[in-house]
C-alpha cells in the first residue's frame, strides 16, 4: 500500500497532449503595484499581490524582467501571496554594483524577501537560467524554501552531458556564445551570459547541495527536430535534457514531472496553464505539509 501511495504521489512522467492534468481555474484580474526594494547600493522591482501563503516567489530567465512571469503571477495571485522581481540592472532595477553572478542574485534575492514585507517560507518558481539561483537560494537557505517549480531549467551539467553525445557540442556552445558576447555591449545581460558559460565550462555552481525533499514540480521541453544545428536540439538531445531534469524530481517523494512536446524552451509563454497546474501540484503540497 505504501508504495502505491508513493507511485501515485511521485509521478515518474506525464506528456501532455493537449489535455490539462487538473481542472480548469478561474481567471481574475490581480492588481500590480511597483514597488522599490532596497538590497545593498541598489533598488530592485518588485510586484506583489494576492494574500495567503505559503508566499510564491517567481525567478526569471537569463537577462529577463519580471514581466515574462505576470500572465502566470496574475493568475495565481487568486489563490496565495505571489512575489515577482527583477534581477539587478534588469527591468526597472537598478544596476548597483553586484556582478551579475548566481551567488550574488541569491544574496540579492535573501535580501530582498527579508525587507519585502512576506514572511516565509516560500515556494520558488524558476524558469530557464533562474533554476540555478532557485537551487542555490535552497541550498543555503533549505529552511526558508517549502517547494519548487522549475521550468526547463538549466543545469549546470547540460553541456557536458551533450558533449557525450557529440564531441564538438562543447566547443560550438563556447563559440557560439563567445560571438554573442562580441556583439554585446558591457553590462547586466553580458555579464549574466558570462556566467551561464563560465558556470557551463566548470559544470559545477560553488556551493549547490542537492535538493531536500520538499514538494516539486519540474516541467521540460521536449520539442525536438532532426534539423536542429546542434545536439541539444534533436530528440537524443531531448533524452539527455529530461535525464538531468529527472534528477531535480528524483529527490523529492512528493513531486511531479511534467513533459510537453507543445512548448519549446518558454513553456511559461507557450503554456501558461501548465506551469500554473505544476504551481498548483507544490502549493496544495506544501499546505498540506505539518
Amino acid at each position: 500500500m505504501k508504495a502505491i501511495v508513493r507511485i501515485t504521489t511521485r509521478i515518474l512522467a506525464i506528456t501532455i497532449a493537449g489535455t490539462a492534468i487538473l481542472p480548469a481555474l478561474p481567471r481574475l484580474a490581480a492588481a500590480q503595484t511597483h514597488t522599490r526594494v532596497i538590497v545593498g547600493d541598489h533598488a530592485l522591482d518588485v510586484v506583489k499581490g494576492g494574500h495567503g501563503g505559503p508566499p510564491i516567489v517567481f525567478e526569471t530567465g537569463l537577462a529577463d524582467s519580471l514581466d515574462v512571469w505576470l500572465p502566470v503571477w496574475r493568475a495565481m495571485a487568486q489563490f496565495s501571496t505571489v512575489i515577482a522581481y527583477s534581477r539587478a540592472g534588469f527591468g526597472r532595477s537598478e544596476v548597483g554594483s553586484s556582478d551579475h553572478s548566481v551567488p550574488s542574485a541569491v544574496t540579492d534575492l535573501h535580501e530582498l524577501l527579508n525587507h519585502v514585507g512576506v514572511p516565509g517560507p516560500y515556494i520558488l518558481v524558476a524558469r530557464s537560467y533562474g533554476s540555478l539561483i532557485a537551487r542555490l537560494y535552497v541550498s543555503r537557505y533549505p529552511t526558508g524554501v517549502v517547494g519548487l517549480v522549475l521550468v526547463d531549467g538549466t543545469h549546470e551539467q547540460q553541456v557536458q552531458r551533450y558533449g557525450a553525445l557529440d564531441a564538438s557540442y562543447p566547443r560550438a556552445f563556447q563559440a557560439y556564445f563567445d560571438s554573442v558576447l562580441a556583439r554585446m555591449p558591457a553590462g547586466p545581460a553580458a555579464a549574466e551570459t558570462r556566467e551561464t558559460v563560465r558556470i557551463q565550462a566548470a559544470g559545477r555552481v560553488p556551493g549547490l547541495t542537492p535538493l531536500p525533499d520538499i514538494p516539486i514540480a519540474v516541467l521540460t521541453s521536449m520539442q525536438s527536430s532532426e534539423s536542429a544545428p546542434y545536439v541539444n536540439g534533436t530528440a537524443r538531445g531531448h533524452e539527455v535534457w529530461r535525464a538531468l531534469h529527472d534528477e531535480w524530481f528524483r529527490r523529492s517523494h512528493n513531486g511531479i514531472h511534467i513533459e510537453t512536446d507543445r512548448s519549446g524552451h518558454g513553456i511559461q509563454d507557450d503554456e501558461p496553464a501548465l506551469v500554473e497546474e505544476a504551481i498548483h501540484f507544490v502549493l496544495d503540497r506544501a499546505r498540506a505539509r505539518p
